[in-house]
């Protein structure tokens, strides 16, 4: 409008062009202006907020309480975040719960399968990578003697309590925490290990510095770049579906109006007709007289396919570098780095990735479903059996059967059994 700088004007347009998203809040006051200048500030957030209020018994995860929400809409708006998700998740159940030590305890074994199913386990990882976190519903016997079932339960649907001597004794559950009213109280949950009652939380999270209820995501800092993936896209579609148009700069040519009066013009045109979903819609203008018409100029760019273009490659690279991705090829991405055509460099990526990235989540929720085990007084060494091809692996530090069981896979006499077949076709 008149009257806005042409520093904040180029800002603002900038910001428009790219189809920046704009949080759908409460309006916020505009900042003080000075000398009849506005900057429009075009912001999301990113980074979770654990809220304790005082009217709830639970802790809110994002200013909303709906941060599990937004990290579900980032998977499901940006097609890189969403390869990346499903590629580490499909790593790190690999083909399943498996034990080294199977053959020799065969009764345990047997138990330690009908406690953890597959489909459980899946969605454990799943929620894992996707949400930073998961959580396992623990029924118990009527004597509390001996844990009779484990199922999944999705995380998004659990808030915790407010920490009691310095531990979490429970978790609050709703199927729709947007739907909950201020006079309801979710249902009540204890943790696994603080109570006498048939059904328990056991709720799986790294440790993050700064964190005590809940973990952030490791890909925490390619959120951004997932939403702005997500944007480019929404801002193409729109502007396609509603005829190429261009974004459009608006003067007002009949004088200043007061202050109070700017504030209401430039809020409704802020929640008009900004963001990538606008892209390309018309302006209806009114007007006393042809002089006092308001002008809306085109802005154009000569080389805006070139900056969608780098915008579109910054952000897939910015969120692979997120995830730690080492090859993009391994969550089945194509790119031009030429690790397709090199046998050894993939071989590399796979190895490296799977040491840095998916073993340390593995052992997380190794951890934690040991006391599962521990509890029923079953005693195993289990695993999750890798994807990894077995020319891929490397026994360089295997020292037992059992490591070279979890590195591979494959169990030892069957191992041998293939190798004696192989010496024989030889």
């Amino acid at each position: 409008t008149q009257g806005v700088s042409s520093a904040a004007s180029d800002v603002y347009k900038r910001q428009i062009i790219m189809g920046r998203r704009i949080p759908k809040r409460q309006p916020q006051p505009l900042p003080k202006a000075k000398d009849g200048i506005h900057v429009v500030n075009l912001s999301s957030y990113t980074a979770p907020e654990v809220v304790e209020s005082k009217k709830y018994d639970w802790v809110g995860y994002g200013e909303d309480n709906m941060y599990f929400q937004y990290l579900i809409d980032r998977y499901n708006g940006s097609p890189t975040n969403n390869a990346a998700v499903n590629g580490i998740a499909e790593m790190i159940y690999g083909r399943g719960l498996e034990a080294t030590d199977s053959e020799s305890k065969p009764a345990e074994y047997q138990k330690m399968k009908s406690l953890f199913s597959k489909d459980c386990m899946k969605k454990v990882c799943y929620d894992y990578k996707m949400m930073g976190q998961a959580a396992l519903q623990i029924i118990y016997s009527k004597d509390h003697s001996e844990i009779v079932e484990v199922s999944h339960i999705p995380v998004e649907t659990l808030r915790a309590e407010k920490a009691s001597e310095g531990e979490i004794k429970a978790y609050y559950y709703s199927s729709d925490w947007k739907e909950v009213k201020p006079n309801e109280k979710p249902k009540r949950i204890s943790a696994f290990g603080m109570s006498k009652d048939g059904i328990e939380i056991l709720y799986i999270r790294p440790y993050r510095a700064g964190f005590y209820y809940y973990s952030p995501v490791d890909y925490q800092g390619g959120l951004q770049y997932a939403e702005l993936e997500e944007e480019i896209a929404n801002y193409h579609i729109s502007n396609i579906q509603n005829g190429l148009q261009p974004s459009m700069l608006i003067n007002f040519n009949n004088g200043t109006p007061d202050k109070e009066q700017r504030d209401m013009i430039e809020r409704a045109i802020y929640e008009k007709f900004s963001g990538s979903s606008n892209a390309g819609k018309f302006i209806l203008a009114f007007n006393d007289s042809k002089e006092l018409a308001a002008t809306v100029d085109p802005i154009i760019l000569n080389d805006a396919h070139q900056q969608y273009e780098f915008l579109s490659d910054e952000s897939m690279k910015k969120v692979m570098v997120s995830h730690r991705i080492v090859s993009p090829m391994l969550v089945g991405i194509k790119d031009n780095s030429g690790l397709g055509n090199n046998a050894e460099e993939l071989q590399t990526a796979s190895l490296l990735m799977d040491i840095t990235v998916i073993r340390p989540m593995q052992v997380t929720i190794l951890d934690e479903l040991e006391k599962v085990l521990e509890y029923n007084n079953i005693n195993l060494d289990i695993y999750f059996k890798t994807l990894q091809p077995l020319e891929f692996t490397d026994l360089t530090n295997a020292i037992s059967d059992s490591e070279i069981e979890k590195e591979t896979g494959v169990k030892r006499d069957v191992e041998e059994t293939i190798d004696e077949q192989i010496e024989e076709q030889e």
